[in-house]
């Protein structure tokens, strides 16, 4: 492997040498891209875990194999599909997650009233359909060519084999830390409360099943939401993740070539490069978006979907819960930070990106680019706005509704005499 700088050619010959100058610096970039595409060919190589993209990743890629959220599917030399034996694992969590979506159906009943049992079980039967749809996107899209495998192999080509700088690292490090401690915060939540709590005891076990509370043994049904808990809380922020490291590294190769564009207009405002060099490299990474997006926009999707009606929901058992136990409201104020948290994540990352793509220069189609919900929009910073303003507007009219009758209410009976001679008011 020959490296110079942040550009890495897999041979190093003459011809390949030449393309670097003496103070080490490509002299043409487009050349390199050349140079590593002839080299992967003529080796036979396309194992996209080679790449230093993916091994500077494989810290959290351990993390999610751990909770059936990724494995690695790669072409052999001799053209034949290999796949990491940790997909039998993967599977078996997907199928189990998708069970116990439709386990989530069975708890409800006719003739329930909607008390705080019943906001409950609609809660934990959205973020189980969020979870499980995020695990099953992975899943499919760490199997397909045109998932994973094709954006680490573009992004060896496009970007000349470079990795994630010193920011992305950190930002790498601080994910997993955070998902790690989130995972087992939320863990610790749901068992104190099952041990400690009797009151909230019989809420979270009749969420997980019918009549729950009613049962003499209990034990497998606070094991089986310990362990949902562990494996929602993976699911749930895991993929988010990588989603933001990948995210934030395209968004920096765009600012770069916004600086290299900016560099290379003189003062005089003219022109002191090759404009169709930085145009394709341009479509180039425009090209790494539509991968990224078409991996992750069902994510992004089924977060909106399930997010903005959870908070709704946690709103409302925040306000009108306060009297049933402390830990209720601990509780729902957990959940309310962290469905923000995961909202402004996705949301501000996206927008981030897209602000980089727009800031270079405009497509000639003016169609948008960027991190989109299933196509319906992208995510910008008006997207983020309209929906906090939408929760901004939801939590307003729940104080409204939750506010007292004003004391300048007068109420009153009347009453008639037997001889019909005045009209008594009696106030209270």
């Amino acid at each position: 492997m020959y490296r110079c700088r942040n550009n890495s050619i897999d041979r190093c010959d003459g011809k390949s040498c030449e393309i670097f100058n003496s103070n080490n610096e490509a002299k043409d970039e487009t050349l390199i891209a050349k140079v590593v595409m002839e080299s992967d060919q003529g080796s036979g190589q396309s194992d996209f875990r080679k790449t230093n993209l993916y091994l500077q990743l494989r810290p959290l890629f351990l993390c999610m194999r751990l909770f059936g959220l990724f494995f690695a599917r790669t072409k052999a030399r001799d053209g034949k599909m290999k796949i990491e034996r940790v997909v039998g694992w993967c599977a078996f969590v997907s199928v189990f997650m998708t069970v116990n979506v439709l386990r989530s159906l069975t708890i409800f009943y006719i003739g329930e009233g909607y008390g705080h049992q019943f906001f409950q079980k609609v809660m934990f039967l959205i973020w189980s359909a969020e979870c499980t749809i995020k695990m099953l996107v992975l899943f499919i899209y760490c199997y397909r060519q045109d998932g994973f495998p094709e954006y680490f192999t573009a992004w060896n080509r496009i970007c000349h084999g470079v990795g994630l700088d010193k920011f992305c690292k950190l930002l790498l490090k601080k994910a997993i830390v955070a998902t790690w401690i989130f995972i087992i915060g939320n863990s610790v939540v749901f068992t104190l409360v099952l041990i400690y709590v009797p009151v909230l005891e019989n809420i979270f076990l009749e969420v997980i099943w019918r009549h729950g509370n009613l049962y003499e043994t209990k034990l497998q049904f606070k094991i089986l939401l310990g362990g949902l808990a562990i494996f929602m809380s993976s699911s749930s922020f895991f993929p988010i993740a990588l989603y933001t490291v990948l995210s934030i590294a395209l968004g920096l190769q765009f600012q770069k070539l916004t600086k290299k564009l900016s560099s290379a207009i003189s003062k005089e405002g003219r022109l002191e490069g090759n404009l169709e060099d930085i145009r394709l490299r341009h479509e180039d990474l425009c090209s790494l978006v539509t991968i990224l997006n078409r991996i992750y926009m069902s994510i992004i999707a089924a977060a909106y979907a399930a997010n903005i009606p959870m908070f709704c929901i946690v709103m409302y058992t925040l306000i009108y819960s306060i009297d049933i136990h402390i830990s209720l409201l601990l509780i729902n104020l957990f959940w309310l930070t962290f469905l923000l948290m995961h909202l402004l994540i996705i949301s501000s990352v996206a927008a981030w990106l897209s602000s980089q793509i727009t800031l270079f220069l405009s497509r000639l189609t003016g169609t948008q680019i960027g991190l989109s919900a299933l196509h319906m929009f992208v995510v910008d910073r008006p997207t983020i706005l309209t929906i906090g303003g939408m929760m901004v507007t939801y939590f307003v009219l729940l104080l409204q509704f939750k506010l007292p009758v004003g004391s300048g209410v007068c109420c009153c009976n009347g009453t008639v005499p037997e001889n019909n001679s005045v009209l008594q008011f009696n106030t209270d």
